[in-house]
């Protein structure tokens, strides 16, 4: 059993608090993973139905960044995190450009928005610890074509934002990315919870028996430092003790490329479906098309 850890950095708290209670206990198992840190600012002010949904999480003061208080800048504590997660052997990318501005943006943007985005993600990603073809990651599994077409190895070294079973080659209304997609490809802690007879109590139990179906190139697992790292980190421990036991293995994305010839990576269309438990539509792999 091959796990990789995906990792969503998605707000102030989770950077600051959620970040180290989840390296904390990633040492202790010893298990690498891959973390997608932030840029811009925590605007979860302008999102006030799903930031009061997850204020478990973000914390209430989160509903006035952005409105009533200053939206807190990423970027600094996002270089200091993330010099400290690679100190730690794990491995950072980028989580867009204010994620939550991404997620509720990019879907329907237009190519010039996708353009000054894309500018704003490179001038940041200048500076240590990051480098210039970060992996990347988009909040919510979104996507756009034009950000499709723009994912080349100069610019990231490979993306994650989509559902999936494999890594590909992704292609939408007639853009090609030429770095490869490695798709989440298991539920996420709160789609779980809203199946029926699952809670906090068991929801562990159920996350393994979905990792025990094989797929190709093994299973991601996308985590939220704002969840995981905080309020479920009892359930992220008995996860990590579950799949690391009979033999399973834990590892960074990455990991995954440099276990498979990434030329032969068959391309496939990319389209939006909806997955039980999440009302969203997301990015989700589809068809295979001709190279």
């Amino acid at each position: 059993m091959r796990i990789a850890l995906r990792i969503e950095v998605t707000s102030w708290r989770g950077l600051r608090e959620g970040v180290p209670n989840l390296l904390r206990l990633f040492n202790e198992y010893q298990v690498p993973a891959t973390f997608f840190l932030p840029f811009g600012n925590d605007v979860a002010g302008r999102d006030p139905v799903r930031t009061w949904s997850q204020r478990q999480q973000t914390g209430l003061r989160a509903l006035a960044y952005g409105v009533l208080m200053p939206a807190p800048a990423f970027d600094d504590e996002s270089r200091r995190m993330g010099e400290l997660v690679q100190r730690n052997g794990h491995e950072i990318g980028v989580i867009g450009y204010s994620p939550l501005h991404w997620a509720r943006r990019l879907a329907h943007a237009g190519s010039d928005w996708v353009a000054v985005q894309l500018e704003l993600l490179k001038l940041a990603c200048l500076q240590p610890p990051f480098d210039a073809a970060p992996p990347l990651a988009v909040m919510d599994w979104q996507t756009q074509p034009d950000l499709v077409g723009a994912c080349n190895a100069q610019r990231c070294r490979y993306t994650s934002m989509c559902r999936g079973r494999m890594p590909f080659l992704p292609v939408l209304q007639g853009q090609r990315s030429s770095v490869p997609e490695i798709p989440t490809t298991l539920p996420t802690l709160p789609e779980m919870l809203c199946q029926p007879d699952v809670d906090a109590g068991n929801v562990h139990e159920y996350l393994y028996a979905e990792s025990r179906h094989l797929q190709p190139a093994g299973h991601v697992y996308s985590l939220s430092a704002d969840r995981e790292g905080i309020g479920a980190l009892d359930i992220m421990e008995k996860l990590l003790i579950m799949w690391k036991g009979q033999d399973g293995s834990i590892r960074r994305l990455g990991d995954i490329l440099r276990g498979i010839d990434a030329s032969t990576l068959p391309h496939h269309q990319v389209g939006w479906g909806r997955v039980s438990g999440n009302h969203r539509h997301l990015e989700m792999q589809s068809l295979q098309v001709p190279a």
